[in-house]
């Protein structure tokens, strides 16, 4: 298993991120479509309107969490590419990398499911510290856009 770091993390600007995210209400969604994926990195934590920082920490600002009120506060967020061997999961202040395979195998859940919370939390805290980077709208000039 290859060792996971910030440096070896790419931006594929012209490829679709698979999503998945964690609510209160619901325990572990994915985006399917082609047209509800973000683009690329840069798309997903720093130009679109639904980005994770807004989804996790401002949800009247993110739009899909307004319409939405039945899911709940999303607790967690991981997005990835299918090819990648990472994803970076995010909970409401920080984010860090994990095998990819962990997140996508995660099954669909339209429920409550107070152990898969756990189960995700579990996942994050067990990351090395050095992994952890704050996750706010600077996130992508901060640790992904290499200089």
């Amino acid at each position: 298993m290859t060792a996971l770091n910030w440096n070896s993390i790419v931006d594929r600007s012209n490829e679709r991120l698979e999503f998945g995210a964690c609510h209160v209400n619901q325990a572990w969604r994915r985006h399917k479509t082609p047209q509800s994926k973000f683009m690329g990195l840069v798309s997903a934590f720093e130009t679109s309107s639904h980005r994770l920082p807004l989804l996790l920490q401002a949800v009247d600002a993110n739009f899909n969490a307004r319409n939405h009120p039945e899911r709940g506060q999303a607790l967690f967020a991981a997005v990835w590419f299918q090819t990648s061997s990472w994803a970076i999961l995010c909970d409401q202040t920080h984010a860090t990398i994990v095998q990819r395979l962990i997140v996508d195998r995660i099954p669909e859940k339209q429920i409550r499911d107070d152990e898969m919370v756990f189960a995700l939390r579990t996942t994050f805290d067990a990351t090395e510290n050095s992994l952890r980077k704050q996750l706010n709208e600077n996130f992508f000039d901060q640790v992904l856009r290499k200089r």
